[in-house]
């Protein structure tokens, strides 16, 4: 090899090196980093369709707002019946709705899994408003608890949940919220949701 063909050759190494690799989105890797402290399973478990358009950003988290499922009552533990459920209220949320989404950021099952919903980067479709859906977390309990109780498991991760949200965005006690308190500090009209069972377990854990 002549010269000129070998100095050639060591600058296309050192460019090739020193090129930049793709860089990974910081906002994934920041909601990526939160779903891996609540443990929860990421969206292809449950079968999530990406053919959303995520394009409003949440903001600085800052709320959290608590919602049930309603319907009938909500018992079932195996995994893949439950990421049927969640797969369900997503097509209905976009085929019905006409939402990009599901609507939740978390979801958590009666044997107290947490399960990744929306992007947490991304604003929810849950709280009423686009007003009240800035910078709110929203978070899905499976259930309908004015006909049941939550599981002991259920609170005991969406106690968990709860506590590192907090702890990671600085968000009080006061700012977490039932569907229904949050509803009515925008003079919206009321809803029954979370259930009397799940409302009654969030206003003891403030008052504790």
């Amino acid at each position: 090899m002549g010269l000129a063909a070998a100095l050639l050759a060591a600058l296309v190494v050192l460019v090739t090196v020193a090129r930049p690799g793709p860089q990974a989105d910081p906002a994934a890797r920041w909601r990526e980093a939160v779903a891996f402290e609540l443990g929860s399973l990421a969206r292809g478990q449950w079968g999530a369709s990406e053919q959303v358009e995520l394009n409003i950003a949440l903001g600085d988290p800052r709320r959290i707002t608590v919602h049930h499922s309603g319907g009938g009552v909500f018992s079932a533990i195996g995994r893949a019946s439950v990421g049927k459920a969640i797969k369900a209220i997503q097509d209905t949320h976009m085929g019905s709705k006409g939402w990009d989404d599901i609507g939740y950021h978390f979801i958590v099952d009666p044997a107290g899994r947490a399960w990744e919903g929306r992007h947490l980067d991304r604003i929810g479709a849950h709280a009423g408003s686009r007003a009240l859906n800035l910078g709110n977390i929203g978070v899905l309990v499976l259930g309908n608890f004015d006909l049941q109780q939550p599981t002991p498991a259920q609170l005991g991760r969406l106690a968990e949940m709860l506590s590192s949200l907090q702890g990671r965005f600085g968000i009080a006690d006061r700012e977490i919220y039932t569907h229904n308190g949050i509803r009515v500090l925008e003079g919206l009209g009321p809803t029954a949701c979370p259930g009397r069972h799940l409302s009654e377990w969030l206003k003891s854990r403030k008052e504790n």
